[in-house]
């Protein structure tokens, strides 16, 4: 016959450990003292051994005490956040939101989205910070980021929402100045437009090549318009120039040629548990983004 196990004792002898005595423990539980130690004792004479030794000025784990607490505190935490999560997916969402994403992304594709988010949940606030360059979500306090490309944080907990196609692109003008490149390799007589200078190698087609570059901007909107401008060839994405190439503005450079897509992915602290309202804009994000 299977014996029940004391998880209400296992918790309680976890915050005993935690508070570093009995009438702590207590007074954080908002227990009596006695109650406190009588629960001890039915958790020790269920495991047949003293967890914990009581002197009048300390409390010190036993062995057996030490390898139990070990054992038993990452289950009580994991019960914890579980209920916290169950607690949170259950009320209505609301609070402040503070979200990161590129300028283009986000004026372009978030907002008008979030405007609509915000009409349906009126509890909800959000306040947005659209930049290209990358924010540190712990260290500024933001609830969510949403970033095009790889990834390196394990300190954030990612969900991939679409697959970005990244195209090269220039102005006509451009162009016929300097000519149309027709390989890849054609490439290393041509100059680049940067979003930032980590950017300048290239693969195209299972090649990579190192770009010679003339401006980099920081802002993908500013390289589009760069771009635009004649000042060289820059790599984007899809969704930011389509109307610039039906429009004849901007040229496809090397079309038939392949470019690895960018992840876009929603990114937020591994630390925290996702309140109502992000949870639920998590879960609505990939329809925006698709």
């Amino acid at each position: 016959m299977r014996e029940d196990v004391d998880l209400v004792g296992m918790a309680l002898f976890v915050r005993i450990v935690e508070e570093g005595s009995l009438s702590a423990a207590g007074r954080a539980l908002g227990l009596p003292k006695a109650t406190v130690s009588r629960r001890l004792a039915l958790l020790e004479a269920s495991i047949g051994a003293p967890l914990l030794a009581r002197s009048t000025r300390a409390l010190s784990l036993t062995d057996t005490g030490r390898r139990f607490f070990e054992r038993v505190q990452p289950i009580v935490r994991d019960a914890e956040v579980a209920r916290s999560e169950i607690r949170v997916a259950n009320r209505e969402p609301s609070g402040l939101l503070r979200i990161s994403a590129p300028v283009a992304l986000g004026q372009g594709v978030i907002a008008p989205k979030l405007i609509e988010f915000l009409e349906r949940y009126p509890r909800v606030q959000a306040d947005l910070h659209f930049s290209d360059e990358r924010v540190n979500l712990i260290a500024e306090g933001f609830d969510l980021a949403i970033r095009i490309g790889e990834l390196a944080d394990s300190d954030l907990i990612g969900r991939r929402l679409a697959d970005i196609s990244i195209v090269p692109v220039a102005a006509p003008s451009y162009l016929a100045a300097r000519g149309e490149p027709q390989t890849v390799r054609d490439l290393k007589q041509h100059v680049a437009v940067l979003t930032q200078k980590t950017g300048d190698h290239w693969t195209i087609g299972g090649v990579t090549i190192r770009m010679s570059w003339r401006i980099s901007t920081g802002s993908m909107m500013v390289t589009r318009d760069a771009a635009r401008g004649g000042l060289g060839i820059a790599q984007l994405p899809l969704f930011l120039v389509v109307e610039d190439t039906e429009a004849g503005r901007l040229v496809r450079v090397l079309p038939d040629h392949d470019l690895p897509k960018s992840a876009l992915t929603a990114l937020y602290p591994r630390s925290i548990v996702p309140s109502p309202a992000l949870r639920t804009l998590l879960d609505t994000l990939p329809e925006w983004c698709g």
